[in-house]
């Protein structure tokens, strides 16, 4: 199979047509119109999809304020805003494509797909990280766990002592669910290092097994 050298617009175009228009009904009706015609539905859409969406977001947005964390929620709206609005004025770059292969492309693409999941090839997996990406990860996770942990104890620290007196027993008490907690990190932090550093040996062993395969591979043909 070869590969089409693409340009960025072209990339682009690509990809939108990989994501939202993936069995190429769209395409192929664009194609047949006149160049002109083309710009004014890619310009109607973009406006269109730009009225809509303020339309939906004076429908929802008053909803944001009696909402928990009210913040959050105007944050993942104003994502989803500007990713339709970007979408639409993504449309553009079709032009670049109706004048190659694309049904071949996306064919290529998707086989390559299915060679990488059948090789397990794909960039998600650990083995197929460099070491470093996999520290990233592993420190990121870490982070995480200990953040949720913290939430956790900080919660239930308040429901045992937001009201109890400030008494001797009281501090003692605090002093042992510190003292707990503390243990409780430092025996966490011990494990989950044991379980990385397993974890990563046999990551390890697995992309030494795939660099030999393939020096094998290679040595044959």
């Amino acid at each position: 199979m070869e590969n089409t050298k693409l340009t960025l617009t072209q990339k682009v175009a690509i990809f939108w047509l990989k994501n939202i228009d993936s069995q190429l009904i769209l395409f192929n009706q664009l194609k047949t119109l006149h160049q002109g015609f083309r710009l004014f539905l890619y310009a109607a859409l973009i406006v269109f999809a730009i009225f809509f969406m303020k339309f939906v977001s004076s429908l929802v947005g008053g909803y944001f304020e009696s909402a928990p964390m009210p913040e959050w929620w105007y944050f993942v709206g104003n994502i989803i805003f500007y990713s339709v609005i970007t979408g639409a004025f993504l449309i553009v770059t079709l032009e670049t494509v109706f004048n190659i292969d694309v049904f071949q492309i996306l064919a290529n693409m998707k086989e390559q797909k299915r060679l990488k999941k059948e090789q397990k090839l794909q960039k998600w997996r650990l083995r197929n990280m460099n070491i470093f990406v996999r520290i990233a990860i592993y420190i990121s996770f870490y982070v995480f766990c200990i953040f949720v942990i913290q939430i956790g104890a900080f919660g239930l620290f308040v429901d045992v002592f937001s009201n109890a007196a400030n008494t001797p027993e009281t501090q003692k008490q605090i002093s042992i669910f510190i003292q707990e907690y503390e243990s409780f990190t430092r025996w966490f932090t011990f494990i989950y290092i044991i379980l990385g550093l397993t974890l990563d040996y046999f990551v390890g062993k697995k992309r030494a097994q795939r660099t030999i395969s393939k020096e094998v591979q290679n040595e044959t043909l």
